[in-house]
């Protein structure tokens, strides 16, 4: 029995995830507790373990439901989750310039985080069901991409422009993974050049284009639109190569660093640790990735292994997108870093996304 449990359960994922989830509390403990301000900044803290603990029962249900059902509820669910895009946009609510937010009693819920992977159910049905050998043409992505832009298209109107840009990239590297023909790729590439010139100029608000020209000079306006991006920066470079050490992060404590509990918490946590401690947590992710891969790549049938593949390509990018942001080598997006950043949402549905990729490897030794 001992040997049968210690195959089926993914020790090294779930070693990788505990490490995680602790280095998450501890940094946003150091976050949110400020130099005398007393307990009164913990409550962050305390609702970030309480997601927490939503999110490994969120898990442990979804590891040991057979996967294989998604390829049946994958419309139903993305059906739900339009609709969710649709009431939040007219009914929703405004958190930082994101009109995406749904109140249902005490709690408040982004369907964006959710519609993300829906797109990924979707997805890796249809690419599991039409393979080509000689690769994907513009036809046969049609499907794929339409449902794709549906929820692009409702997730900016919203405003949030960082969680669209994920069912693009979830798009493209399932598109990837299933081959694409060259001619195809750059008709693709001629239509995303298009489409971010027309988002540009008619799909972005100011403080969105702000944000472009921040990336490219922040310099500018050190005391304005490049305030974020130049703390974050002092944040990570003052952590030299070991840290200042737990809670001693003054950068933080002093209140220079915005948003350090969501956008921000990676400098929160570089500043403390330094540039081995980055690294280590760098390794972390990068484990949890190789891992998503491997269990897909040993997975029993092509649904599970298109959404493997769907789901790391969402951390992956995640990560990508926070880190790129808040070390300036891309424009900020206001995407959170997973596991580590304070919300519910999106901890639910990493967590979540986690429990699928689970249930994939344990599906494996069943017959």
């Amino acid at each position: 029995m001992s040997k049968r449990w210690g195959i089926i359960i993914h020790w090294p994922l779930v070693v990788v995830l505990a490490v995680l989830l602790i280095i998450s509390l501890s940094n946003l403990y150091s976050a949110v507790y400020g130099w005398g301000e007393g307990s009164s900044s913990l409550s962050l803290f305390w609702s970030q373990l309480m997601w927490i603990s939503i999110g490994i029962c969120v898990l442990l249900i979804s590891s040991f439901l057979d996967y294989r059902a998604l390829n049946t509820l994958a419309y139903p669910f993305y059906g739900i989750m339009v609709l969710l895009l649709i009431g939040s946009l007219f009914s929703g609510h405004t958190v930082r310039g994101t009109h995406g937010w749904l109140k249902l009693g005490p709690i408040t819920l982004q369907p964006a985080e959710f519609a993300k992977i829906a797109y990924i159910f979707v997805a890796a049905k249809y690419f599991s069901k039409h393979s080509e050998l000689d690769g994907h043409d513009t036809m046969s992505l049609a499907w794929p991409g339409l449902l794709m832009f549906l929820m692009f298209g409702l997730i900016v109107a919203q405003g949030d422009l960082g969680s669209s840009l994920f069912l693009i990239c979830i798009f493209i590297s399932m598109a990837a993974f299933a081959k694409i023909r060259r001619k195809t790729m750059i008709i693709f590439g001629i239509i995303a050049i298009v489409g971010a010139l027309c988002v540009y100029t008619f799909g972005l608000k100011e403080y969105q284009r702000n944000r472009i020209s921040t990336f490219m000079n922040p310099e500018a306006d050190i005391r304005g639109s490049g305030y974020h991006l130049m703390q974050s920066k002092v944040a990570v470079g003052s952590g030299g190569i070991w840290g200042k050490g737990y809670l001693k992060g003054d950068i933080n404590k002093l209140r220079y660093l915005p948003e350090r509990h969501t956008d921000f918490i990676f400098p929160v946590f570089a500043e403390e640790w330094g540039f081995v401690g980055s690294l280590i947590l760098l390794g972390l992710y990068c484990a949890l990735l190789l891992i998503g891969v491997d269990i897909g790549a040993h997975a029993r049938d092509r649904f599970g292994i298109f959404l493997s593949i769907g789901i790391v390509s969402l951390w992956f990018w995640q990560i990508v997108i926070n880190l790129g942001g808040v070390l300036g080598l891309m424009p900020l997006t206001g995407v959170t870093l997973p596991l580590l950043s304070y919300g519910g949402s999106s901890m639910i549905a990493v967590m979540l996304s986690i429990g699928i990729v689970l249930s994939i490897h344990y599906r494996r030794f069943l017959f």
